[in-house]
C-alpha cells in the first residue's frame, strides 16, 4: 500500500520525524503523559503514522526511503561520541566515593540477574542478543541500548521495538518502588547507619548546577569532534572485522572506544562542550528512535511485551536483593544503595534528582558521575553477555 507521504518526499518526511522527536522531548519536559517516557511517545507516534499509512513503513525491504537510510547511517555514529564527552574516568573514580562501590555491586547484580532471567524466560530466537541489549541499557542507558543493538545487528529484529517500549515502563515502576525502600523497616537491618560524608564540600552541587552556555562555536566544535571520532571508527571497522572474522558491526564499538579515549585524553577541552554536545546527541537519538518507530508494529509489541517485561523485572529485583545482601559487608547505607541502583537502572538524569529529592544533596554529583560510568561500560558488558549467551 502506498503511503500518503511518498518515500521521495524527503523534506516533509524529515519534518514529521523531527516533529515526533520534538513531541517526545517536549511532552516529557511538560509531564503531559505523567511518567510516560518521551522516547515512548516519539516511537508510538511514528508507529501509528506508519501503520495508518501516513508515512512509509521503515521495515519494508521493497521500499527505499532515503530519509530513513540517512538517519540510520549517520545519526547514531555521531550521537554516541556527543553523549560521551563527559566520560572522564579520573573524575568519576576520584569524586564518586562509596557510591562507586555501590554502583559496581549493582552492575554485577544486573549481569547475574540477566543470566537468571535468560534461563527462566524464553524470549525466542536471538534471545542472547536481547539479553545483552537489556543488560547494556540497565547498566548504562538508552545510548547503550541503541549502540549495543547496532553492534549486534539487533535493531532490525522485531524484538527491538518491543524491548525499548518496555524498557522505560519497567524502569519507571522500579524507581518508584525504590522511593519506598527507606520507609520499609524490614530492610533497615541490611544497611549501615547513614554517615552522609560525601564529596568534601556541598559546593560541588552548585558547580554541577552551573551549566556551560550553548553557543554557535561550541555547537560547531562539538559536531566536528564527534564526526572525526565517528569517521575514524567507521574507516577502521572493516579492517578489524576482516582480521577477527566477525559479522558484528564493529564501527559503533570502535566509535564508543574512541569517544571514551578522546574524553579522557582531552578532559579540559571537552568540559566546556559537555552540555552542548549532550543536548545535540540526545536530539539525534530521538530522531533515530522516531525512524525506528516507523518500522514498529504495535501488535508485535503487545504480543511479546509480557515476556520482555518479566525479563526486565527479574533482572531488576535480583539486582536489588543482591545489593541488599552485600550492603552490610561494604558498609553501605540505604541512600547509597537506592541512589546507585537508580543510576544503574535509569542513569544519571534520574539518579541525581532522586538524590536531591531524598535530601541527599551531597550525593547529587556522585550520582551523575557513576551514571556516566554506566554510559562507558554498558555497551561492552552488553556485547559480552550477548556473545556468551549466543
Amino acid at each position: 500500500m502506498q503511503s500518503f507521504i511518498s518515500p521521495d518526499n524527503h523534506l516533509v518526511l524529515f519534518f514529521i520525524i523531527a516533529g515526533a522527536a520534538a513531541l517526545g522531548i517536549y511532552s516529557e519536559h511538560k509531564k503531559w503523559f505523567g511518567k510516560v517516557s518521551g522516547i515512548l511517545v516519539t516511537m508510538i507516534s511514528m508507529s501509528v503514522l506508519s501503520m495508518t499509512g501516513v508515512v512509509p513503513v521503515a521495515s519494508k525491504p521493497d521500499i527505499n526511503v532515503e530519509v530513513y537510510n540517512m538517519i540510520f547511517n549517520y545519526f547514531i555514529p555521531v550521537a554516541i561520541p556527543l553523549m560521551l564527552f563527559s566520560s572522564n574516568l579520573v573524575k568519576i573514580i576520584s569524586e564518586s566515593g562509596k557510591l562507586l562501590i555501590a554502583y559496581i555491586i549493582g552492575a554485577v547484580g544486573i549481569v547475574l540477574g540477566c543470566f537468571l532471567a535468560y534461563h527462566l524466560i524464553d524470549l525466542g530466537e536471538g534471545s542472547g542478543n536481547t539479553a545483552g541489549v537489556i543488560a547494556a541499557t540497565l547498566i548504562g542507558g538508552s545510548v547503550n541500548f541503541v549502540a549495543t543493538a547496532e553492534i549486534l545487528n539487533f535493531s532490525s529484529n522485531p524484538m527491538f521495538t518491543a524491548t525499548i517500549a518496555i524498557d522505560n515502563f519497567a524502569a519507571n515502576i522500579y524507581v518508584l518502588l525504590l522511593f519506598l525502600v527507606p520507609t520499609i523497616s524490614l530492610f533497615r537491618r541490611f544497611f549501615s547507619p547513614s554517615k552522609n560524608n560525601y564529596n568534601k564540600e556541598e559546593t560541588v552541587v552548585h558547580t554541577l548546577e552551573k551549566k556551560s552556555e550553548i553557543t554557535l562555536e561550541r555547537i560547531a566544535v562539538s559536531i566536528f569532534i564527534a564526526v572525526v571520532v565517528a569517521g575514524s571508527g567507521t574507516v577502521l571497522a572493516p579492517f578489524l572485522q576482516k582480521i577477527i572474522h566477525t559479522e558484528l558491526n564493529l564501527s559503533i564499538l570502535l566509535i564508543t572506544i574512541f569517544a571514551v579515549v578522546t574524553a579522557n585524553l582531552f578532559p579540559k577541552l571537552l568540559k566546556a562542550l559537555e552540555d552542548t554536545a549532550f543536548s545535540i546527541g540526545l536530539w539525534m537519538m530521538y530522531i533515530f528512535l522516531a525512524a525506528i518507530g516507523a518500522a514498529s508494529n504495535l501488535q508485535d509489541i503487545l504480543h511479546v511485551g509480557l515476556p520482555v517485561f518479566g525479563f526486565y523485572m527479574t533482572i531488576m529485583f535480583f539486582h536489588f536483593f543482591f545489593m541488599l545482601a552485600l550492603a552490610r559487608l561494604f558498609k553501605l547505607d540505604v541512600y547509597e544503595v537506592i541512589i546507585s541502583s537508580a543510576a544503574n537502572i535509569m542513569g544519571p538524569l534520574v539518579a541525581a534528582p532522586m538524590a536531591a529529592s531524598l535530601g541527599q544533596k551531597k550525593m547529587v554529583t556522585p550520582a551523575i558521575l557513576v551514571g556516566i560510568l554506566g554510559y562507558i561500560i554498558g555497551t561492552f558488558i552488553g556485547i559480552s553477555i550477548a556473545l556468551y549467551l549466543s
